[in-house]
């Protein structure tokens, strides 16, 4: 395996008597590659905990009472989890423990430090947490992905989800509280004693009300139907924040037109609030972008697309979105499209696509912002359906890594970067044989309309469609310096 440059990043905070340094970066260096002073001491290592919501929920009050209601939609839930190696400080190479269990409940399978590990594509009938244990010295490299495919009745389409990790706040953009949509909040909590949690939504005319206080049992799942918090709202962003611990997060939608399905999707958080947001992966039909403005004030936001073979013109360069709310632009069709946003104050982005299915049916799937390609990041792949890696604008290169089904890494492949365009890989070309998972190395990647290089996952079926995020880069080592004098 090819070495790659590791990233540094270096602060420091200057006191009186006191110097304290802190230097971290995600793969840790070998031996003899720095040194050391007798006054460091290593920070540990933290494990990656992700959770997987689990099934679609219906509305359960409306099932039975009306023939209309009866849901004999042929759902299909499950979750690939993977764990790849990754580099110690030892010099060693091996992958982290993992383990899957139901949230707050029994463990599935407990898989130990190996050489490689990609689980079955396996159905799921509870909301499941999936961890990675680090080892000294060396983080986990590791992933869950959840897909949802409906065949029939209601609930038709695809919907995959980068199983989220816990926090204590994040900002999802997604659901509606308009007619036709089912949107749910789902709050979970991983940890082992309750924590209260105030979820905040924000609509086009900016906040729906105060914040709704909720609390949340240890190890348990919550719902919460959006359109009980701002009826008629046509675009959402749920803003939660949690107090006595951390949350993970989804929403949930599914949409009909009448009787005619038109799609299913579950959103997480995308990347933190800046003043440019990055979006790609936007490929299909109707693509309709969404942004939030945490702020009070006005937000200006200007956008550029960049296509296939080059920067390209759409319906809409600019946008205003009122203080704490949101706004949406219709771009129309796209493919393999990544949009940079810049604005005058820190926003949040993402974005819909849609894919025609049969009868009059339809599907879309949400794209949520991305942070920056990291030195090795992990994204699982749905086993559905065809799929496009596409990366945003970039100088330099980005190598790809194909996970077996034995666990066993391919030969890292290079993606030469286009400085305007977006680029595209199929990741069957990564390796003759099937590929589970990938592993992304952007060490060697910087970006050129962007601040950094970007990459989303395109998910296309017969009648769905939904997108994929690199699963965060984990917590990598840290080391730090305590100087007296």
């Amino acid at each position: 395996m090819k070495h790659l440059r590791s990233i540094v990043t270096f602060a420091a905070i200057a006191v009186p008597g006191v110097l304290v340094a802190t230097t971290s970066f995600l793969t840790p260096l070998t031996p003899g590659t720095l040194d050391r002073s007798p006054e460091q001491v290593r920070m540990p290592t933290a494990d990656t905990r992700a959770i997987c919501p689990g099934p679609l929920l219906t509305d359960g009050e409306a099932e039975g009472t009306d023939a209309e209601f009866v849901d004999d939609s042929k759902v299909s839930t499950r979750v690939v989890s993977a764990s790849a190696p990754i580099g110690a400080a030892d010099g060693s190479t091996s992958s982290a423990r993992l383990q899957v269990a139901d949230l707050g409940g029994s463990v599935d399978f407990d898989n130990p430090v190996g050489q490689g590990f990609v689980s079955g594509d396996d159905t799921i009938g509870s909301t499941k947490r999936v961890t990675g244990f680090a080892r000294p010295g060396a983080p986990a490299l590791t992933t869950g992905l959840e897909t949802v495919e409906g065949s029939s009745g209601d609930l038709t389409g695809l919907a995959a989800l980068t199983c989220a990790q816990a926090s204590s706040s994040f900002r999802i953009l997604a659901g509606s509280g308009s007619t036709g949509s089912n949107s749910q909040l789902l709050l979970s909590n991983p940890g082992d004693v309750p924590v209260q949690a105030k979820v905040r939504l924000m609509t086009p005319s900016g906040s729906s009300a105060e914040p709704t206080e909720l609390s949340i049992k240890a190890g348990e799942q919550r719902a919460v139907r959006l359109a009980g918090l701002a009826a008629g709202a046509e675009a959402l962003a749920v803003d939660v924040t949690v107090d006595g611990g951390v949350l993970a997060g989804s929403v949930q939608e599914t949409v009909l037109d009448g009787l005619r399905p038109q799609g299913i999707d579950l959103a997480a958080a995308g990347a933190d609030a800046g003043r440019q947001q990055v979006l790609t992966g936007l490929s299909g039909k109707d693509v309709r972008v969404r942004v939030a403005n945490p702020g009070k004030d006005l937000a200006e936001v200007t956008l550029k697309a960049y296509g296939p073979d080059g920067e390209i013109d759409i319906p809409r360069s600019s946008m205003t979105v009122v203080g704490r709310g949101v706004a949406e632009a219709d771009l129309g069709d796209l493919d393999a499209t990544s949009v940079v946003l810049d604005a005058n104050r820190q926003i949040q982005a993402g974005a819909f696509i849609g894919r025609d299915g049969q009868k009059g049916a339809s599907d879309f799937g949400s794209v949520q912002s991305t942070s920056n390609l990291a030195e090795t990041q992990i994204m699982a792949l749905p086993r559905t359906g065809s799929s496009s890696l596409q990366i945003s604008p970039g100088q330099g290169q980005v190598q790809v890594q194909g996970m077996l089904d034995d666990g066993s890494l391919s030969d890292p492949q290079t993606i030469d970067l286009n400085p305007t365009a977006t680029t595209e890989l199929d990741p069957n070309e990564v390796s003759d044989d099937p590929v589970r998972a990938l592993v992304i190395h952007g060490a060697q990647a910087s970006g050129s309309q962007a601040d950094g290089v970007h990459a989303s996952l395109v998910v296309t079926t017969d009648d769905g469609i939904s997108t994929v995020a690199p699963t965060p880069a984990p917590a990598g080592v840290a080391y730090r310096d305590i100087r007296l004098g």
